[in-house]
């Protein structure tokens, strides 16, 4: 599923794939189909001195506009519920946000299932449907106050870091550009789980780089340009090392 994304996340970072070589291979392609063999060129000359010839106009098309990008949807309410959506099986982020001051859980019928699953406030990202073959229909939502989720593409609610450095608080996905393959992740002033999940946007390769209790420090395998994603109660950061 990380496939599906990559052009979109790899353009807004300027790392294309793949590009270039197409492009050149159709080049070949139009310039081979539009040459004429010399034989063949004296001939069509000859026949164009003794026979006049009539020209067409060309109809014009006017040019298609470009639909632009669905706005991510919102849902509001308060207290449980179950938010159904139009049945999708792209890669997605959901924004939570939640004023509550007890259980605080979102769970999907994808295969991430459960989203949140925290104790007051919260207000966090999480990606879903990740996995091949994923399809999420609806969430269902435990909570003691008002709360907002917002449905949306990578491009539209994922943070951007073209540099392949950033910092946060809090549950978070991101897009890491550069072409670094390690990186330097920390956090501080945290207390529950800390897990990092990376996913390259070139090959689709990746996984869990971090699951750790509290604070954390350290330098681990990280193929950049790549789509992350922290569980987090603290602060923390990702530096290309």
């Amino acid at each position: 599923m990380i496939a599906g994304i990559a052009v979109g996340a790899v353009m807004l970072l300027c790392c294309g794939i793949g590009v270039a070589s197409i492009a050149g291979k159709d080049d070949k392609t139009k310039t081979a189909a539009v040459s004429i063999p010399s034989e063949h060129a004296a001939s069509a000359t000859a026949v164009a001195t003794t026979e006049p010839t009539s020209t067409e106009e060309t109809p014009t098309t006017a040019p298609t506009a470009t639909k632009p990008a669905p706005k991510p949807r919102v849902y509001k309410g308060r207290g449980d519920d179950i938010v159904e959506i139009p049945p999708t099986t792209d890669l997605a982020v959901v924004v939570f946000d939640c004023r509550c001051s007890s259980n605080t859980v979102l769970k999907s019928d994808g295969p991430e299932s459960l989203l949140v699953n925290e104790i007051g406030a919260y207000k966090g990202k999480r990606w879903i449907n990740m996995a091949d073959d994923s399809q999420t229909s609806q969430f269902e939502i435990e909570a003691s106050g008002s709360w907002t989720l917002t449905l949306g593409t990578v491009d539209q609610l994922a943070r951007k870091a073209p540099s392949g450095k950033i910092t946060g608080k809090g549950d978070d996905v991101v897009v890491l550009g550069g072409a670094a393959t390690k990186a330097r992740i920390t956090h501080t002033k945290g207390q529950s789980n800390f897990v990092v999940e990376a996913y390259n946007l070139e090959s689709g390769q990746g996984g869990l780089l971090i699951n750790e209790i509290g604070g954390y420090s350290g330098t681990r395998p990280l193929q950049a340009p790549a789509l992350v994603q922290i569980t987090a109660d603290g602060n923390w950061s990702i530096t290309p090392a």
